[in-house]
């Protein structure tokens, strides 16, 4: 199978001197993988630890010991998580196995005008149990962007203006957005902005983050360091649900973490990834106070 280019990354991975693709039906997306790289490794294990194949008889295998995963883990998971099939293959599965890339399913199909930002969540890149060099590589990287004071930065971005026209976020502009409350403000409402009727659609990230905030992310068993919350909708179609939702369906919304390659191993399963939840607080903060 030949891939072809993956036209609506708005971050990420160029490892490797390989780019991501997807595949020609537009069903999956192909992030750069190197077996010898701990960052494919970490991220490959962490999908293996929540693939769909852990659940059978309602347990993972984890060091040996069998630990019981609830419905409401599962259902979590399945909303928030990209799925990984190729963290466990099968026959039906080898033929679109790709050496170099972890298959991923493809949040953009189906989308014909897809709106995609990507959001870095936490206060912080790194981990007490990361090596002293990362360490300090990613505290050199957060330092003057918005992650301590807003819980988040911004890594990419693509809309549409009122003209109809892509407007495509550059890794030049992102590094000035990252470092500016004012900028960021800026571009998460022209992000959702109808393009018809210029409304800021200001209701969207206040729903969205208490909604992410009500769900079970203490039952995740790994620290996510690193990790992207990654949104998409279809282009002028944004309106506020009824019930509970975020969105109402025509909408066709995706909110789902990405990026796991720095992801640690909780050492108990009631330890809080305070890192995490301390930036979709104060990311919460910051949309209320400005919508």
């Amino acid at each position: 199978m030949e891939l072809v280019d993956f036209e609506t990354q708005v971050a990420g991975n160029h490892a490797h001197g390989l780019t991501t693709k997807r595949s020609p039906c537009g069903t999956w997306f192909y992030k750069p993988e190197l077996a010898s790289d701990a960052r494919g490794t970490n991220e490959r294990a962490f999908y293996d630890a929540y693939v769909d194949r852990a659940w059978d008889g309602g347990a993972s295998v984890e060091g040996g010991a069998a630990t019981p995963r609830s419905a409401l883990e599962r259902a979590f998971v399945d909303a928030r998580v990209p799925r990984c099939p190729t963290a466990v293959t099968g026959a039906n599965d080898d033929a679109l196995d790709v050496e170099g890339y972890l298959r991923l399913n493809n949040l953009t199909h189906g989308y014909e005008r897809a709106c995609v930002i990507d959001l870095k969540i936490g206060t912080r890149t790194w981990d007490p149990a990361h090596s002293k060099e990362y360490v300090e590589k990613r505290k050199a990287s957060d330092e003057g962007t918005t992650l301590a004071t807003l819980g988040f930065k911004v890594c990419g971005a693509r809309y549409f203006d009122a003209n109809g026209a892509l407007v495509k976020i550059s890794r030049a502009r992102c590094k000035e957005i990252r470092s500016s409350e004012e900028l960021t403000r800026e571009l998460l409402e022209d992000f959702v902005r109808d393009p018809a009727s210029g409304e800021a659609n200001n209701w969207f990230w206040p729903a969205l983050l208490r909604q992410l905030l009500s769900e079970p992310l203490r039952l995740l068993k790994h620290r996510l360091v690193g990790t992207s919350l990654l949104v998409v909708y279809e282009s002028g179609r944004l309106a506020p649900a009824s019930d509970s939702a975020v969105c109402a369906p025509e909408a066709k919304l995706e909110a789902r973490y990405i990026d796991f390659c720095h992801s640690v191993l909780k050492e108990s399963v009631d330890e809080v990834d305070e890192n995490f939840e301390a930036g979709l607080k104060l990311f919460q903060r910051f949309v209320e106070e400005n919508r």
